[in-house]
């Protein structure tokens, strides 16, 4: 009897320690199922902060100023030329810019011909720092194949600023032609010009002038010209469009974002040009102007994206994006720049918080 006891005992022991090993082994696969579910969030809000590198933006400054008039009785500052009129060789076919230009019983034009004028220039391609900030709301998960892909939609805005500049010079021989015209009736009457600016017409009627000049002057000199240009932008990027992330383990996730992007830069351009005829009695220029211009440029958007998840809400990622938008070109005075936003291509590091 002793011995069948003890043995019962032993036998009971035995299954003791088997119940408590599965019951071991059931505590630890609960305790990694709820880790695994832990690091695998539920769908729901995130928003997503980080740094920002944009590459491939370039800066072409033109020159868009019209040739120099060089016909008989064409000017810088009017134009004398022919009409229908049967009082020949009267026309009524004349016109001036300016105030000035009346002296006493006369009407002065002047033109300058082959002055020296810097061409186009070229800004470079130019790279952008700046920061970016994006929320989204993952609104589905489903199966394909053995991966779970998870969809949702986002929407994002990001600041940097851009700056270039370019600068050039030239020479060259100018002629520089002054020309008179009476402003003196055939009978002796003065003409009354009309108050300036004042341009007629072909066809006509109106006040009647000489068509020939009282006196033409022209004037041979060297000159030099320089040029500096240069671009400041802050550029204000949207995007809004779908995404799809495929978990590869339960801490790394690949995503993939594509839709439609529109960039604003608010843009300034300045510039300073100034030509010279030293030596010579031609009058020299100097010209300085500031424009500035702000239209969004619509386009689209790709990004290819890795994140590592630390806890069930907090992740790191990183991403390549790929932006091609429209071109921004403005200008005046002669001179223009042209931003091109196709093309252009980046990365981004930072931070993801899951709501």
């Amino acid at each position: 009897m002793g011995d069948m006891g003890e043995a019962a005992q032993i036998k009971f022991s035995i299954m003791m320690k088997k119940q408590a090993f599965q019951g071991a082994a059931l505590l630890l696969a609960g305790v990694a199922g709820v880790s695994a579910q832990e690091l695998r969030p539920a769908p729901g809000f995130w928003i997503r902060a980080g740094g920002t590198i944009r590459m491939g933006y370039q800066v072409d400054f033109r020159d868009t100023a019209p040739s120099a008039p060089t016909g008989a009785g064409q000017f810088a500052n009017g134009f004398v030329l022919p009409s229908i009129s049967t009082n020949a060789p009267l026309t009524w076919n004349w016109g001036y810019q300016n105030a000035s230009q009346v002296v006493g019983d006369t009407l002065q034009f002047d033109r300058l011909n082959n002055a020296p004028r810097v061409g186009d220039l070229d800004g470079g391609t130019e790279s952008t720092f700046g920061g970016e900030i994006r929320a989204g709301f993952e609104a589905l998960r489903f199966e394909v194949g053995q991966r779970e892909v998870r969809f949702g939609l986002e929407a994002g805005y990001s600041f940097a600023t851009l700056s270039a500049s370019a600068a050039g010079n030239a020479q060259g021989t100018a002629s520089y032609t002054t020309s008179s015209y009476s402003l003196l009736a055939p009978t002796g009457e003065r003409v009354i010009p009309p108050g300036a600016p004042y341009s007629g017409t072909f066809n006509g009627p109106g006040p009647l002038i000489a068509l020939n000049p009282l006196s033409v002057q022209t004037l041979m000199g060297a000159g030099t010209s320089t040029l500096d240009m240069g671009l400041d932008a802050t550029l204000h990027t949207l995007k809004l469009g779908p995404y799809f992330e495929i978990p590869l383990s339960p801490r790394w996730v690949a995503g993939v974002s594509f839709g439609y992007c529109t960039v604003l830069p608010d843009a300034e351009l300045r510039f300073t040009e100034v030509t010279q005829f030293p030596g010579t009695t031609i009058p020299g220029s100097q010209a300085t102007r500031v424009v500035r211009r702000s239209d969004w440029q619509p386009g689209a958007y790709l990004e290819l994206r890795a994140q590592y998840d630390i806890t069930r809400r907090l992740a790191v990622f990183v991403s390549g994006e790929f932006l091609y938008n429209e071109n921004l070109i403005f200008g005046a005075g002669g001179r223009e720049v042209e931003l091109k936003l196709g093309g252009i291509y980046g990365g981004s590091i930072g931070a993801r918080w899951k709501f």
